[in-house]
């Protein structure tokens, strides 16, 4: 008798269920922000929130140059400048959202009391990029990784799944079937993450045979200059790295992994290689 995955098959609602939670790329923030403005998004409540934040730093500077009928403004010159600074800076933060830890502005908090309980360790140096190409393996699809004294082989793969507003009982009961097995497969000896990031769309030229008529081409032309247009124009990306303790163990996951993903849990999938995987990594680490 088939199992029946109906009662855990995913929410047949928009995960996106309150409109605060709604993805708001900005596009100026997030491409200066480098690398990091490409794992970090932005939502509505973000946007809601750092404005309540600006507000209260420019509150915050009004006071100092108005207090005591302007008499103490040049003195309080100092202060303003590091009050605006301060609250630009936390803006930033509390704008953005980390999909995987929640608000950027807590993990940043957390981050400096780390830094504070670790204080006197500075003379300790820490390799940062301690990747390298595995040995033997011609393709350069996996990477040998040193992580706190423990070697560990990695793969990645660049997925692509779709996104539809209609949602179907018997998909979700299949892909929730899929799920299961791959988890099933992947056991406690490896460990399966999945890297989101929202960017903006790079709309191309759709190539045309050399015999297109002038209807043709003018037919792509508008719909390129739509397209490109769009002031909301985004991309999703997805990685999924996988990591085992051993080569042997790595191999036998790729496979029940790459088979899960013919069945259907993806569109297409491509394992990265040589150039292409080191680029992945040093877009992640920056």
């Amino acid at each position: 008798m088939a199992r029946d995955f109906d009662k855990f098959a995913g929410n047949k609602y928009s995960l996106r269920a309150r409109s605060g939670h709604m993805i708001k790329r900005i596009d100026a923030l997030s491409k200066s922000l480098g690398a990091l403005g490409d794992l970090l998004v932005t939502t509505w409540m973000g946007i809601a929130m750092a404005v309540v934040t600006l507000g209260g730093g420019g509150a915050l500077v009004v006071h100092a140059i108005v207090a005591n009928n302007l008499e103490t403004l040049v003195p309080n010159i100092p202060a303003i400048i590091l009050i605006s600074f301060g609250t630009i800076l936390i803006s930033i933060n509390v704008v953005m959202t980390n999909p995987s830890m929640g608000s950027q502005f807590i993990v940043s908090t957390k981050f400096v009391f780390e830094k504070i309980k670790n204080r006197g360790q500075g003379d300790k140096t820490t390799d940062f990029r301690p990747f390298k190409f595995a040995a033997g393996i011609n393709d350069q699809s996996v990477v040998e990784a040193n992580i706190s004294g423990r070697t560990v082989f990695l793969v990645m793969y660049r997925v692509k799944g779709t996104v539809s507003p209609v949602t179907f009982s018997n998909e979700l009961n299949e892909l929730a079937r899929l799920d299961n097995q791959l988890l099933n497969n992947i056991e406690k000896d490896t460990i399966l993450s999945t890297i989101n990031s929202v960017q903006s769309a790079n709309v191309e030229l759709k190539k045309l045979p050399n015999n297109a008529t002038e209807a043709m081409i003018r037919k792509r032309d508008i719909n390129h200059a739509i397209t490109s247009g769009l002031n909301y124009n985004q991309q999703l990306k997805t990685r999924v790295v996988l990591s085992a303790a051993n080569l042997d163990v790595l191999r036998g996951k790729m496979e029940s992994l790459e088979s899960v993903f013919r069945k259907g849990m993806v569109v297409s999938f491509e394992r990265l290689k040589g150039s292409n995987l080191k680029r992945e990594y040093k877009d992640i680490y920056g």
